[in-house]
């Protein structure tokens, strides 16, 4: 891919599609939208399509060959000729009544065949298929996975022209944008409240999974297969049955290490989460500083606390504002009165790997003088030294 992708989240994906929709066929160009499998590119397109009165048509690339686009030749016996006749999933001559338009969604761009790929080049720049016009209120949206890791076979596009009439754009999912779409959705309760407290384990870039998707699936096992409707019946049915069909299918769906760590958390809850310290609650800083917290589970909350602020900084590039630099804060909170063998590691992780340094002085202004007074003796040489 010659052009590199910017990144947003799911607000400001939403707001591009909103806006590329409502310009339709005066824009010049089409938009891709790139993203690890799972992360909702394609419900968040189709959402989109319903909010604009759009038809929705969702075309599966990778299960296409070139002559598919072009529609079935037959005999015209009359002009001695062969013609193509419409295919049925591509959009039809014109948007159906009761429709504003349509959207015309070409999903797994990334594994569709090389001569497939070609295609799109007329259909982005011509707003034809085959001999097919497309309607003149039709709006192409692309879509395509990133990563070797699900061992998906990746095409790139290596025509620059093509390349060129594409607005390409990385979904990058947020804890905080989903919570918002699964109190919308209905998602379960249970999945909602354990993503609140433990935000980090919404989706793992690296390793797939966990994955929006597979939460939204864990969140239809728990109520559609098992019917357990609330996060009580849940937690009753895990306690009267440990090691059941319904823990097998959550770890197959969102991974060993979240699958496991939701199930126990509705049986036996850590003493402390990841959302106590983003908000540098004092109750759990208190318990922690007195022992009365396992230091495992001390262990636990602060690293998902650093994961979730590197995460955010990956996306943000360092402009925190607001909540995010109260989250800074209360992080500092823990990692500045974490037992000594840890306090280092955990700032070093905060300076190098989540990149946070040019940010600590305004979290700190944050806190209140004590608290400035204790990080900063804590951690003053090594803020010097950086």
């Amino acid at each position: 891919m010659n052009k590199k992708p910017v990144e947003v989240n799911v607000c400001e994906l939403e707001e591009i599609l909103d806006r590329h929709l409502e310009s339709g066929a005066s824009l010049n160009y089409a938009l891709k939208i790139v993203g690890h499998p799972g992360v909702g590119k394609s419900a968040i397109v189709r959402q989109a399509a319903e909010r604009k009165n759009r038809l929705f048509i969702d075309t599966r690339l990778a299960f296409k060959e070139n002559v598919d686009l072009g529609g079935y030749p037959v005999p015209d016996p009359t002009e001695k000729r062969m013609i193509y006749y419409r295919p049925r999933f591509i959009p039809p001559a014109e948007a159906p009544e009761g429709f504003d338009g349509i959207v015309w969604f070409l999903d797994e761009s990334n594994r569709a065949h090389p001569t497939v790929i070609q295609t799109l080049f007329q259909i982005i720049t011509d707003r034809r298929c085959g001999e097919h016009e497309l309607p003149s209120n039709t709006c192409i949206i692309l879509a395509g996975n990133l990563g070797d890791e699900d061992n998906t076979t990746i095409t790139d596009f290596d025509d620059s022209a093509l390349d060129g009439r594409l607005v390409i754009v990385q979904l990058k999912p947020t804890a905080s944008d989903w919570i918002k779409w699964a109190n919308r959705e209905g998602i379960h309760p249970a999945v909602i409240r354990y993503l609140s407290i433990y935000p980090e384990k919404l989706w793992d870039e690296r390793n797939i999974n966990p994955n929006p998707r597979g939460w939204h699936q864990v969140s239809q096992a728990v109520s559609v297969s098992y019917g357990l409707a609330g996060e009580e019946e849940l937690v009753r049915f895990l306690s009267e049955n440990p090691g059941s069909t319904l823990e097998k299918i959550i770890i197959s769906l969102v991974g060993m290490v979240a699958g496991s760590d939701f199930t126990s958390q509705m049986t036996r809850p850590r003493r402390i989460s990841t959302a106590d310290v983003l908000a540098g609650n004092r109750e759990k800083l208190e318990g922690m500083r007195d022992g009365s917290i396992p230091s495992e589970d001390i262990l636990w909350a602060v690293s998902g606390a650093l994961s979730h602020l590197r995460e955010k900084n990956e996306l943000l590039k360092g402009d925190f504002v607001g909540e995010d630099l109260r989250e800074l804060a209360g992080t500092l909170l823990f990692v500045g009165h974490s037992r000594a063998d840890r306090r280092i590691s955990f700032f070093y992780t905060l300076l190098r790997q989540c990149g946070l340094f040019s940010l600590i002085p305004a979290a700190l202004s944050l806190l209140d003088e004590a608290d400035r007074a204790s990080i900063k003796a804590a951690f003053g040489a090594i803020l010097e030294e950086n």
